[in-house]
């Protein structure tokens, strides 16, 4: 009588072996599937760079004459509204969920506020030039956050962990290539560091969050993971 016992146990443990060495294909192949760019992502980033392009001609207008004011007041103050103008790396990210959201979301928006016009009288060839580099390394400041999480974790915590990313980059930025007369330590450079993760936190962190859960509660998500309470729970 053991014998067809042991056979049973020895049947049992192949088929125990077998779906532990499926598990982690079938895992793979779904993170990977999950990562995939499809039509519609291309589609709704692009949506959502045209809308942020709009969103960034009218606050690039409007800083014409409220970044000097502010300067005026308090030297270095003008940085609490910088991140309106890159705000979409974190709220393209939330919504494609795709590596390189951020920095497609951030391409399309700075092409089209050049598209419309600014206040600088310059080509459009160079003003691109100057825009691209500049949206790059934002975007990939704010990737460089959700990729540390795998693109598993879409919480408002990570979001504001990639706004403030996105804001030291920036700041450091501003500091070497437009503000060489001020040191980091000098009250200039303290004033703006402060009032620039202020508002990273507040457009890029808080503001981004919160345009992506009216999106979610609207419906309009309906086709993406970003929509999905499972997927959320799961990875919050």
């Amino acid at each position: 009588m053991a014998k067809p016992f042991s056979k049973t146990v020895i049947h049992n443990t192949d088929a125990k072996l077998s779906k532990q060495v499926k598990q982690p294909l079938k895992t793979t192949q779904g993170t990977r599937k999950a990562l995939t760019w499809r039509v519609v992502d291309i589609a709704v980033g692009a949506a959502v760079g045209v809308m942020s392009g709009v969103m960034f001609w009218v606050f690039d207008g409007l800083s014409y004459g409220l970044f000097p004011l502010m300067t005026l007041i308090l030297p270095g103050s003008a940085a609490l509204l910088h991140a309106l103008f890159y705000f979409p790396a974190t709220l393209g990210s939330l919504i494609v969920r795709k590596p390189g959201a951020s920095a497609y979301v951030l391409l399309v928006a700075s092409f089209v506020e050049v598209v419309l016009g600014t206040k600088y009288s310059v080509s459009l060839v160079v003003i691109a030039l100057l825009q691209a580099p500049t949206a790059v390394w934002r975007a990939a400041a704010a990737e460089a956050v959700f990729a540390l999480f795998r693109y598993r974790r879409w919480t408002l915590g990570v979001t504001i962990l990639s706004a403030l990313a996105i804001g030291i980059v920036y700041n450091f930025y501003l500091l070497f290539f437009y503000y060489q007369a001020f040191t980091f330590f000098s009250p200039r450079g303290i004033i703006g560091t402060i009032c620039e993760l202020l508002s990273a936190v507040a457009f890029a962190g808080f503001g981004s969050w919160g345009m992506y859960c009216a999106l979610h509660k609207s419906g309009v998500l309906s086709r993406f993971a970003s929509s999905h309470k499972e997927h959320n729970e799961e990875n919050a």
